[in-house]
């Protein structure tokens, strides 16, 4: 096999000796001629969001987390039994009981029309 040289066919910016911090190359954005201005401080959905309901996502902390070792697969099985889940090799966490994720799907928010 033998070693193929690829010659370089454009010049770059070498920044290797770039002792300045507050240096920065240009964007990737610059590179394809996009807007590259900065953007007002502030949450770009906002604009969007005009006349949208509220909605507040509570954080869902758990209330306690333990961890369980087990010393052999036959106890693992009963442990799962136990509990009446399904647990498998690559079960890393569940929640007891155990959480029904589709269960609010199914949910829409609807707005009477007046």
């Amino acid at each position: 096999m033998t070693k193929t040289e690829v010659k370089e066919t454009t010049a770059y910016e070498s920044l290797v000796d770039v002792k300045d911090k507050n240096y920065a190359p240009p964007s990737l954005g610059s590179l394809f001629d996009e807007d590259t201005t900065p953007k007002p401080e502030g949450k770009e959905w906002e604009k969007h969001w005009v006349g949208m309901p509220e909605f507040v996502q509570k954080e869902k902390k758990p209330f306690k987390t333990i961890y369980v070792h087990f010393r052999c697969q036959e106890d693992y099985d009963a442990f799962a039994k136990i509990i009446g889940q399904n647990l498998t090799e690559k079960t890393k966490s569940i929640w007891h009981p155990h959480l029904d994720r589709d269960a609010n799907a199914l949910k829409r928010w609807i707005e009477e029309q007046e």
